[in-house]
């Protein structure tokens, strides 16, 4: 088939934050066009922890109050579809350490108080309101922790279909395969026409929501190279179906140097990933490096629930490799690209918490031309775009 003669926006990008833009855009009227250049989802999207949350994020504010907005936007698209729909699960998330390393106590403690002061539910616990919260796990006494009880996580492939199906409704159209090749501007540098693997398509507004092809695309469409977004990679295990992980149904993390977390996956597995690793891979990519860190990430997992030493996790667990965007100063770039009207960028870490959230905020300021005031301190110019 063809590409459409012409279209309002053009978005660039398809993974979660992209497909999400081209709902809420497509759901203003607008007949809108996404690309992708392979399958839609199938980059960062296809490999991610997926915990949607506002309490790693309490070094800025302002940054903080966009997850929650995040946070906040799958809230109330689960009451009005059901939670099922989009695959939005979890009841909470739970940091902790045992009494062997309580210098990490005033850490959490100095968190949760940031997080209540910001309005972001955050409650202490001890080990025996933990092991309530996550039965199966070894809490030790004199364990303690922070609770979250707004943080969820997401079934991702739920959610892409979900919206794939939206746009469908919507008579927007989802071109997979095809990428942007290149931008055609008019004399005052304003968006004339997005140039693609396919051809070229009049259109009002470019959208670029590339993740970590978000730089190559910026320099499409602007002629300027240097769009501050660099590729990480990150190690993630899935483990097979285990009795324990049916037990609890949160985010667990380590707030030590491993940054150790785990989940619990659809299938009834466990989802492991570390900081630490993330690090060890990204200096030494190596098969052999890969396969020490899921083996370190489940003896991790069986460390934290020692009763599965009676089950093999190490027999059918797979490792997948996740390649995050990530910004240079580690904050959202939303917004217009200042030299090339028409044309809007949506780069960012956290895509999965973010992605509706960005999603209702872009799209209000291109259908109305005002910026909102949550977008002020996320705009591309800080970088001189």
């Amino acid at each position: 088939m063809a590409i459409p003669r012409t279209a309002d926006i053009v978005v660039a990008g398809s993974g979660i934050v992209g497909l999400a833009l081209a709902w809420r855009l497509a759901r203003s009227g607008f007949k809108i066009v996404a690309f992708d250049a392979g399958v839609a989802g199938g980059q960062i999207s296809a490999a991610t922890f997926a915990w949607i949350n506002g309490t790693s994020k309490t070094e800025h504010e302002a940054y903080h109050r966009l997850n929650r907005a995040g946070v906040d936007a799958y809230e109330k698209l689960a009451r009005q579809i059901g939670a099922s729909a989009i695959g939005l699960a979890g009841n909470g998330s739970l940091q902790w350490a045992g009494p062997d390393k309580s210098h990490l106590f005033d850490r959490m403690r100095d968190q949760g108080g940031v997080l209540r002061r910001w309005g972001y539910s955050a409650d202490w616990v001890d080990a025996p309101a933990m092991r309530r919260l996550a039965p199966g796990l070894a809490f030790p006494d004199g364990a303690e922790g922070l609770f979250a009880s707004l943080d969820r996580w997401i079934e991702v492939p739920r959610l892409l279909g979900w919206l794939k199906a939206q746009l469908a409704e919507r008579g927007a159209i989802l071109r997979e395969n095809c990428a942007i090749k290149g931008l055609d501007r008019a004399a005052d540098g304003s968006v004339r026409a997005a140039v693609t693997a396919e051809g070229v398509i009049p259109c009002r507004h470019l959208v670029i929501a590339g993740g970590t092809a978000a730089a190559s695309i910026v320099e499409l469409a602007t002629g300027r190279s240097g769009f501050p977004v660099e590729e990480l990679a990150g190690l993630l295990v899935e483990t097979p179906a285990t009795p324990l992980a049916s037990g609890f149904d949160m985010v667990l993390w380590s707030p030590d140097e491993t940054g150790f977390h785990l989940r619990r996956t659809p299938g009834g597995g466990l989802l492991l990933g570390a900081d630490d690793i993330d690090t060890q891979i990204r200096a030494n990519p190596t098969e052999a490096s890969l396969l020490s860190g899921r083996q370190t990430l489940i003896e991790r997992a069986l460390d934290w629930m020692p009763d599965l030493r009676k089950i093999d996790l190490h027999r059918g667990a797979t490792h997948r490799i996740g390649r995050r965007a990530m910004p240079a100063d580690g904050h959202s770039i939303l917004g217009p690209l200042q030299d090339t009207p028409g044309a809007f960028v949506a780069a960012t870490h956290s895509g999965v918490t973010l992605a509706l959230a960005i999603a209702d905020l872009l799209a209000e300021e291109i259908t109305t031309g005002t910026m909102p005031a949550a977008l002020a301190p996320f705009r591309p110019a800080r970088f001189g775009f």
